[in-house]
């Protein structure tokens, strides 16, 4: 526990993304399973605890010290695990043998009834120093706040493989290398959903010890292109027109709805599952495959405020009212994958042809095509992207 509390500790004081990445690459080189892997469920947002609630943790506090104190004090320092990081009173006759570990904690909290989980954080926090209290109150509680993505920590978990791997010596006592092709973040995120903390296969594959886990799992998320920004006035003369596509950029969130083998799911853009906060969407999706596109809130055919978006954003659940008032759908841009086939190596020409024989003929109002703009020169685009009302984009 001691090496993960040093490492949220050190995060939380650092601004710096590529400093960062090295403290966790480090901690990941560093630590041995299966605590590296529940360090990393947890910087990611994959490791939650139903019965740890902060008003458990209130309680608890509130046994050892003067409700009012304790009252005082969150209000002064306003962060439940600081404050009682630093108010904790632990027993003087207690000298536990050690700390416990990351990994002996989050066993014990997925394996604890409701009833028993207070005892266990009042017994670890009297084993813990403040800054191993802190991590281990934001560990359960999931709010970790520390400035870092769930993509960041994914990158900085690809950086930990090697360049090459030892093989064991021959007769001769000649040791050979194998180089081993590099891996980054797409790489990660392609088979992300097929793994599971504490992530042992996953880590084997980046140290080049077994093979990759497949990525064949049903509902997976596929890594797309993201906007790269041009020099307009030294690109656009190397570009021709006629070998470019455009689109209108709608004012919602991208993300990628994925419908295959029973399984139904929509990812925001770095890979997160946001099906919960809209099952409305997913239930109005009828199709094979993987589809990337914007969600949006639709009313009468045209996009909403983002401000009615926010409204359905970052929510577990929500209500047949809620949903009635912000409908939500999705504008396709392309199609990734189709009948078990997977089209990204294909030219975005043809995708495109796909998409739009899947949207004709997919049934309601959830899923839309997201139209292209006619134009003939960079100086026309130019004109309709400074003065867009002037085009009226279609509905969509």
């Amino acid at each position: 526990m001691r090496a993960f509390a040093e490492l949220l500790d050190r995060l939380s004081l650092t601004a710096s993304r590529n400093a960062k990445l090295v403290l966790v690459r480090d901690y990941l080189k560093a630590t041995p399973d299966p605590d590296r892997g529940w360090a990393l469920a947890a910087l990611t947002g994959d490791l939650t605890f139903t019965a740890a609630k902060p008003a458990l943790i209130r309680k608890a506090v509130e046994g050892r010290v003067d409700p009012v104190l304790f009252g005082w004090s969150y209000d002064y320092v306003g962060d439940l695990a600081e404050t009682v990081a630093l108010l904790w009173p632990s027993p003087a006759d207690y000298r536990p043998n050690r700390e416990p570990e990351l990994a002996e904690v989050v066993d014990a909290l997925l394996r604890a009834k409701r009833g028993e989980v207070q005892l266990l954080i009042e017994g670890w926090l009297d084993a813990l120093k403040p800054k191993g209290r802190w991590a281990l109150l934001k560990l359960v509680t999931g709010g970790l706040r520390i400035g870092l993505s769930a993509r960041l920590a994914k990158t900085a978990a690809a950086m930990i493989r090697p360049a090459a791997i030892a093989q064991p010596p021959d007769p001769e006592g000649d040791e050979a290398q194998t180089a081993l092709t590099a891996v980054d973040v797409s790489d990660i995120e392609e088979v992300w959903h097929a793994v599971d903390p504490p992530y042992a296969d996953l880590f084997a594959w980046l140290e080049g010890r077994a093979e990759r886990p497949s990525p064949d799992a049903p509902g997976r998320f596929r890594p797309v292109m993201l906007a790269v920004a041009i020099d307009e006035a030294v690109d656009f003369p190397k570009l021709s027109p006629a070998d470019y596509a455009a689109e209108w950029k709608w004012d919602g969130i991208r993300v990628q709805a994925v419908r295959e083998g029973g399984v139904a799911r929509l990812y925001s853009r770095t890979g997160d599952e946001i099906s919960a906060a809209f099952p409305d969407v997913m239930e109005g999706l009828d199709f094979d495959g993987a589809i990337d596109g914007e969600l949006l809130v639709l009313r009468d055919g045209r996009p909403a405020p983002f401000g009615d978006l926010q409204q359905r954003l970052n929510r577990k659940a929500v209500d047949a009212k809620l949903m009635a008032a912000h409908p939500a759908g999705v504008l396709a841009y392309d199609l990734l994958a189709w009948n078990g086939e997977d089209l990204r190596a294909l030219p975005l020409a043809e995708r495109r042809a796909r998409l739009e024989a899947l949207v004709d003929a997919h049934p309601g109002d959830r899923l839309r095509l997201s139209p292209l703009v006619d134009y003939a020169s960079w100086e026309a685009l130019g004109r309709l992207r400074a003065d867009p009302r002037s085009a009226r984009p279609p509905r969509a």
